[in-house]
């Protein structure tokens, strides 16, 4: 049997994301600033907000249970369907 343990693409070519689909959490990551020291905080939403160390710039977000609080019944099986929820979040970074 096989099974997917993470799912990993680009949104709109300048943010890369990461699932984790068995801890169920989702990471985007500005790419030019993938390597960038960087500070989380948890929002009021309940997301991590990555902001780079010095400039105080968002980088990246990270949401823990992410399908459970965002998505739909159960993981679909349509990378398509996963990506419709994905781009919601990846717009806080700018990737419109």
């Amino acid at each position: 049997m096989v099974t997917i343990d993470a799912i990993e693409g680009i949104v709109n070519g300048s943010i890369r994301y990461h699932y984790d689909v068995g801890d169920d959490v989702l990471y985007l990551r500005l790419k030019e600033h993938g390597e960038s020291a960087a500070i989380g905080e948890e929002t009021d939403e309940g997301l991590i907000e990555l902001r780079e160390d010095g400039s105080n710039r968002l980088v990246g977000v990270t949401a823990v249970n992410w399908w459970k609080r965002f998505g739909r019944g159960q993981l679909p099986d349509s990378l398509r369907e996963i990506q419709k929820v994905i781009e919601p979040l990846a717009q806080k970074l700018g990737g419109k």
